[in-house]
């Protein structure tokens, strides 16, 4: 299946590399805002109200609304709620640089988006990067192989024998040895009751599974809990309360969805499921996160 936008057409869900997304929000903001390098490893309530902040190394700090934003193994989820997490699928990622130059072919096959190859609950996938590079992903589901398993081309060679070699290549083609992570989410559903002073957003909050939403909630409750903070200054423990009852509201379908397109996408029968599912939306491209 093949699906091309309209030449100058912005409808419908565009694209941005993360990187490039990052350094428009950091530009945005006073250089000392943002403070690298400093691991939170554990967040204390404070007697006259507020957090003491550790963080890796020792330094310490405080503050008095924490906004646990430190993605799927947060910190300050835990000050909130014990739910556990669970593996939905690996996931092992590669990266070819200059690949007009270096291969013309892979970037022919490829084009100036996104290329999807499903087979029987496996895929390899890859997309074209601002910088001329592709990063290629090879999704299979969760199991019990340990995450180095994955670390090796020969070994993912091995998991797509078979396959043309055409599409193999992109394996064979990256430029080190492949980076593999579990990918886990957080149950449907999830919520917490409201503590004073503390808050998630993002993955902190709803971790799920990585299908094209996840960037674009994180940076929606970003503005929704900044809004209603800026709004409410005198009471933030309400503005706070009313970001999460509409923040839960609106992610549980989108959560839902998710698992859904996660569980398709690494079905037995992924690659008619998946050419069903964009014909019967012919407008919409693929999602982007």
């Amino acid at each position: 299946m093949h699906h091309e936008p309209q030449p100058g057409s912005f409808s419908g869900r565009p694209e941005i590399d993360r990187s490039t997304l990052r350094d428009l929000l950091l530009d945005s903001l006073p250089g000392d805002t943002v403070v690298w390098r400093h691991r939170l490893v554990a967040a204390t309530p404070r007697p006259d109200g507020g957090w003491e902040l550790t963080f890796h190394g020792g330094h310490r700090t405080g503050c008095y609304i924490l906004v646990g934003a430190d993605g799927a193994r947060s910190v300050v989820r835990s000050l909130l709620t014990d739910v556990p997490l669970s593996g939905v699928a690996t996931l092992a990622e590669l990266n070819i640089g200059d690949v007009d130059r270096r291969h013309p072919d892979l970037a022919e096959l490829v084009g100036p988006g996104n290329l999807w190859c499903v087979g029987v609950n496996q895929i390899l996938a890859a997309q074209r990067l601002g910088d001329g590079s592709l990063r290629v992903g090879i999704s299979l589901p969760a199991d019990d192989r340990p995450i180095d398993a994955y670390r090796r081309k020969p070994a993912l060679l091995d998991m797509f024998g078979g396959w043309d070699p055409r599409l193999t290549a992109l394996i064979e083609a990256g430029d080190s040895a492949p980076t593999p992570r579990l990918i886990e989410a957080m149950p449907i559903g999830t919520r917490w009751s409201s503590r004073p002073g503390v808050t998630l957003i993002g993955d902190a909050a709803h971790l799920m599974p990585p299908v094209g939403e996840g960037a674009n909630q994180a940076m929606l409750d970003a503005a929704e809990l900044a809004s209603r903070l800026v709004a409410n200054p005198a009471d933030p423990e309400s503005a706070i309360r009313a970001y999460e009852e509409v923040m839960f509201t609106r992610i549980h379908p989108i959560a839902g969805m998710s698992a859904r397109v996660q569980a398709m996408m690494l079905s037995p029968t992924a690659a008619e499921d998946i050419v069903r599912f964009f014909t019967a939306r012919p407008a919409e491209p693929a999602p982007a996160d």
